[in-house]
């Protein structure tokens, strides 16, 4: 299954008003995308808003590495051990990864492997 493109996901709510932003905006969730983390640095050293340049840098420095998820490939902030289907020792799974095994094994064979349990890493 594909990803979606650029679509309209958030609602964004202004805190100080209580009302929804108007116009185009673009949310990044840098805790587990290596792509809005580069986005973010990019942005810092192009703004000439030097204070959140600064604070931009602290924030995504301050952030866990990310690691690889050996199914995907793919860079995630959390990890689990493979489920009980899956003898892979040493290896480690994503949750996406985990969730489309769930859904499959649930699909194919009635069985459910549990709920993703991180071994690291924050949360999203």
């Amino acid at each position: 299954m594909s990803e979606p493109g650029l679509y309209n996901k958030y609602q964004i709510i202004n805190r100080e008003t209580g009302q929804e932003l108007v116009g185009a905006s673009f949310v990044l969730k840098p805790a587990n995308d290596s792509a809005a983390r580069a986005a973010l640095m990019a942005y810092a050293e192009v703004t000439d808003n030097r204070q959140l340049a600064i604070e931009i840098t602290a924030w995504v420095s301050s952030l866990p590495e990310l690691m690889k998820c050996d199914w995907c490939d793919e860079p995630a902030a959390e990890l689990s051990n493979p489920h009980m289907f899956d003898m892979a020792i040493g290896k480690r799974m994503c949750r996406h990864c985990w969730e489309h095994d769930r859904e499959a094994y649930m699909g194919v064979y009635g069985e459910d492997i549990g709920q993703f349990k991180s071994i690291g890493g924050d949360n999203p």
